[in-house]
């Protein structure tokens, strides 16, 4: 039972993670008994962990939510974020190897058709494989897991100003110089690029979470 339970938490997590499940979205139990082929015990046990993880919140009469953060968590989280993805950029300038900067280059491409065609989803999907390929180039294992750990809870809302009018070039813009930096053993600028790259964004989110805020 507790094996059922910890697939189903990483499963939910990834789906949290990934923006299939969107802050505020509701989890039945009934429903993902039925997704998973399990009785409702396991689906019970992971709630309570990803409750217990902040992933999620429960509230009277709703049940289950993924956990909808205030601008101030936002911030904080984007902050330590901002500070981690810098310091891969770095590492992935000083460790890059043919076969990393073939990978960063190829998702820079897939940024850059995302937005040309100014498709949202595949832009967020292109969007956290650009930084995936720079945690790979890092190649710190503790570093990478410390973003993971961070991604759970921001990669919900990292797809928020994706919304907003040219976004996505500016966007694609900002991967380009990053991904150019790295390119060229620069370490300490696309630290520098990264950081303001993702302090950017998270500035965004607190006037897109009150514009979509119910009244």
């Amino acid at each position: 039972m507790a094996r059922v339970a910890d697939q189903l938490i990483e499963t939910l997590r990834n789906d949290i993670r990934s923006g299939v499940l969107r802050p505020g979205d509701q989890l039945e139990e009934a429903a993902l008994a039925e997704r998973f082929g399990v009785s409702r015990t396991p689906v019970r046990e992971a709630v309570r962990s990803l409750v217990d993880s902040g992933l999620l919140e429960t509230k009277p009469r709703k049940g289950a939510l993924v956990r909808v953060l205030s601008a101030k968590e936002l911030i904080d989280l984007f902050e330590v974020a901002a500070e981690l993805e810098g310091m891969a950029c770095r590492l992935a300038a000083e460790r890059l190897t043919a076969g990393k900067a073939a990978a960063l280059e190829d998702a820079l491409q897939f940024c850059r058709k995302a937005a040309d065609a100014n498709d949202q989803d595949g832009y967020a999907k292109a969007n956290l494989a650009f930084h995936q390929a720079i945690h790979n180039a890092a190649g710190n294992s503790r570093l990478i897991e410390q973003i993971e750990q961070l991604a759970g809870h921001i990669n919900p809302y990292r797809a928020m100003p994706f919304q907003m009018r040219g976004r996505l070039q500016k966007s694609t813009e900002e991967h380009a110089a990053i991904a150019e930096a790295i390119l060229e053993n620069t370490g300490t600028q696309a630290d520098e690029l990264m950081r303001d790259h993702m302090m950017l964004q998270g500035q965004r989110l607190p006037m897109i979470l009150e514009a979509i805020e119910p009244r």
